[in-house]
This record gives C-alpha cells, sequence and structure tokens, in this order.
C-alpha cells in the first residue's frame, strides 16, 4: 500500500475519532455527516490522482454517533464497546462520493450519486463450536450480518440489517433484523418509522451481535420468547439533550404493532411471547420505551417500560386465534459503568400478560430475566477476561435457568477477536437447560 494511501487512513480516522459516550443533540450528527463529505471527498481526489488503478477504500464506523438512540445503538453495533475510547476500525467504504470508481470504468453516474447522499456497509460474522456437557460437540455457531447505512444530507437516515445463519440441516435462514427510516425533526427530536430493535431494556438494541456481546452467548432469557422483546414494527421519536454540568439524557417512545402470545392448550398456560416484530397485530398495539440518564459520561442509567394488547394463538396452529386484545405490559431498568479498563454492567426485563377471568388462559403469567456482568481489558495486553451471572423465571418449569458464565476474549485486532467460555447452567432436571455449555468462536466486526 502506498504512502498516500497509509496517510488516507491517518487523515480519516483522526477526523472522526470514537467517543466512549454518545453526543447531546442530533445536531453533532449533522456537524459530522457534513465534515465527513467535505474530508472525504478530499481525500478521495488526492487518492485517484495518484493510484487509479487500485483504489483501497476505508471507513469510520464512528459518522452517525449520536444522543438520538437508534444512532447510538447503530454506532455501537459497529464497535466492540471496551474499543470505545481507543480503537479505531477499518474497513469497507461505499460512499456518495463513486468518482474514484467510476473513473476506471465506462458509463455515466447513476442518476442518485451525487455529494447529497452517504452509503456504507457495516456489520459483521462470527463462526465457532458448542459442547453441552454429556452430549457430542458440533461447529454450529455461524453467522452473517451485514449493515447497510444511508443518509440523505442532514436529512434523512435508512438503517436495515439483514442476517444469514444455518438451521440444524445446514439450510440457510435469512432474517430482516431491522429497516428503518430517520428524519431529523430538530436537533433533540428524530422520527422513525419501520422495523427497530426493541426499545426496552439495554442488552438487544445494544449488546446482542457476536461481534459486540463479550461473551458467545445472550445471557439466560434475553432470547426471543423468553423475558425481553427483541423488536417492534412501528414508529419511534428518539432523541438526546443536555442536562446540567456533564450530564445527558437519551430517549425512545414508541408505538408498534401489538405481539403473539402463544397458548400451550394442553396444559393450559401461555408457553410464550413471540416479540420478533409482526406486521399483522390483529388490530393491537403497544405503547412504550426507554429512558436513559447519564449523569457522569461513564454511568448510564435506564428504565423501560411498555403496555398494551396481544393476541392469544395456539402454539400448534399460529392461525388459530384463541383470544384478541389480552393486555400485556413489559418494564425493566439497567445500568453500566466504565472506570478504566474496567466494564460493569446489569439489567433486569420482564414481560407479562394479565389475568382475565373466563379466558382460556385466565391467570396471570409472566417471564422474568436478570444478568450482571464484569469485564476487564488488562493494558498493554490483548486479553479480557468477562464474568456474568443471570436467572431466567418462566411459567413453564421446563424454560427456567440460571447461569454462570466465565470467559476470556482475545484481542487479535480492534476488530477481531476469538473468543472461549464456559457456562454452568442450573435448570430443571433433564431439561436442556440443566446442561453446561462450552463455546469458542471467532468474530469480526467490519
Amino acid at each position: 500500500m502506498s504512502m498516500l494511501k497509509k496517510t488516507f487512513f491517518k487523515l480519516i480516522i483522526s477526523i472522526l475519532p470514537i467517543s466512549m459516550c454518545a453526543a447531546s443533540s442530533t445536531a453533532d450528527i449533522k456537524n459530522e455527516i457534513a465534515l465527513f463529505k467535505n474530508k472525504l471527498q478530499d481525500l478521495e481526489m488526492r487518492i485517484a490522482t495518484a493510484d487509479q488503478t487500485n483504489t483501497d477504500a476505508i471507513t469510520d464506523k464512528n459518522i452517525h454517533t449520536a444522543a438520538t438512540a437508534s444512532i447510538k445503538h447503530e454506532h455501537a453495533k459497529k464497535i466492540k464497546p471496551s474499543q470505545k475510547n481507543n480503537k479505531n476500525l477499518q474497513s469497507t467504504l461505499t460512499s456518495n462520493s463513486f468518482q474514484v470508481t467510476k473513473s476506471q470504468t465506462a458509463g455515466s453516474p447513476l442518476p442518485w450519486q451525487g455529494p447529497d447522499i452517504i452509503a456504507l456497509i457495516a456489520g459483521g460474522a462470527s463462526a465457532g463450536y458448542s459442547k453441552p456437557s454429556a452430549q457430542y460437540g458440533s461447529f454450529n455457531l455461524l453467522d452473517f450480518n451485514p449493515i447497510f447505512l444511508f443518509s440523505y444530507k442532514d436529512l434523512l437516515f435508512l438503517r436495515s440489517a439483514i442476517d444469514f445463519s444455518l438451521d440444524d440441516q445446514g439450510n440457510t435462514q435469512t432474517s430482516l433484523n431491522y429497516t428503518n427510516l430517520n428524519i431529523f425533526l430538530n436537533d433533540y427530536v428524530t422520527l422513525g418509522v419501520g422495523k427497530f430493535d426493541s426499545a426496552l431494556g439495554y442488552f438487544v438494541q445494544n449488546l446482542s451481535p457476536s461481534w459486540i456481546n463479550k461473551l458467545p452467548d445472550a445471557p439466560t432469557g434475553f432470547n426471543n420468547g423468553q423475558a425481553t422483546p427483541q423488536s417492534e414494527v412501528g414508529i419511534q421519536l428518539h432523541g438526546g439533550f443536555p442536562l446540567f454540568h456533564t450530564a445527558k439524557a437519551n430517549y425512545i417512545i414508541y408505538i408498534s404493532n401489538g405481539s403473539q402470545a402463544l397458548v400451550d392448550t394442553t396444559n393450559i398456560v401461555v408457553n410464550n411471547i413471540n416479540t420478533s416484530g409482526f406486521t399483522n397485530n390483529y388490530g393491537n398495539y403497544i405503547v412504550g420505551g426507554r429512558f436513559g440518564f447519564l449523569p457522569i459520561p461513564k454511568l448510564e442509567i435506564g428504565i423501560s417500560a411498555a403496555g398494551g394488547k396481544v393476541v392469544l394463538l395456539d402454539m400448534s396452529n399460529t392461525t388459530s386465534i384463541l383470544q384478541n386484545g389480552r393486555h400485556y405490559n413489559a418494564m425493566g431498568a439497567d445500568i453500566s459503568y466504565k472506570w478504566d479498563n474496567l466494564d460493569l454492567r446489569g439489567e433486569i426485563i420482564q414481560q407479562q400478560v394479565s389475568s382475565q377471568p373466563g379466558s382460556i388462559v385466565p391467570q396471570a403469567e409472566r417471564w422474568k430475566a436478570w444478568y450482571i456482568q464484569a469485564a476487564y481489558r488488562f493494558s498493554s495486553t490483548k486479553w479480557e477476561p468477562v464474568i456474568r451471572y443471570g436467572k431466567f423465571t418462566s411459567p413453564i418449569s421446563s424454560q427456567q435457568q440460571g447461569q454462570l458464565a466465565a470467559g476470556l476474549d482475545y484481542w487479535i485486532t480492534p476488530s477481531i477477536a476469538a473468543q472461549a467460555a464456559y457456562e454452568i447452567n442450573h435448570g430443571q432436571v433433564g431439561s436442556g437447560n440443566n446442561a453446561n455449555l462450552f463455546l469458542i468462536q471467532l468474530v469480526f466486526g467490519f
């Protein structure tokens, strides 16, 4: 790589340093995007002049860092949290300024190409091995999650993430994790429409991707069908604002389609609530949100709540409606603190359907999960040990689990890590939740 290209890398990284905390208003996003455009066009012209035949493109993953909650979440999904203070990722840029690559090919620029649009591809991938105690092990951890980002001037921001994975038979599974359009209404309010990671709690919307999670597995109770809502299809207002001195706040308020509660008609119990995001709401809606308070830059305290109605479906035939309009609510709290190389966090969340006499399932049902986690990055090394303890309770006794997980991450580069972990699980005897689990995987964020 030529000296000019190396300089190109350094200049981009110096232009947009990665900050540990979100900015205080949407104006920060707009300023960063405008600065990025100007510097990028100037630098690309230098590269095009120096080497028209072998252009290496790069990107900084922080151009959309902001106090708006969803933009802050996108920032978290590109960089491992432990690296936010002093590391930058190098990856592939797909920008609005296509003159560099287009100059090497015949034809006219596409109509939408111009100085007003920036397009980026981010995301990550992971692959690995797991072995439950007293069972066969398998190379069954495999996931590819590209994230497509587009911005138009300082007006609109589009995010879309697709997940590719394999099932037990080796068939490719594809899902749309989220797609949403976000319009900056003013410095403190952004309007979003589409499918989002759930605004409730912290883990799902900030830490769930494999290249961000410090352990190879999610905390017990934080997967779909357990205690934590996963996604919503609807509309959001989100943003951030400064308070007094160094204090800041961020918020998300949303209205979404109602979820689906799946009923075990044999045992007369709600087996789980499917919160993966639905376009058919059977006339039901959920209203909720999260408020985050940062009294100091390294400490965040969040509270979440939601309420509305869901549909009860027969889990053996999900087209059979057993009851519509059943009352639903969720609530949670989370806290995170970073001190030097120490990362501490904890979270508790629950969701439930209320009781209703005369219903096919008259009793209230509740799913609850919590965890605490600590990670420490040894100075001047690539090692980061992690420990986490959590518990999940459910109306179904075989689903309940207590879990102690200990892991060790080795950072090959700021964007590549090898992770190993061992989970000690306590659940109903004879159930899969009672088996200990060893996991190892390689993760890459780009």
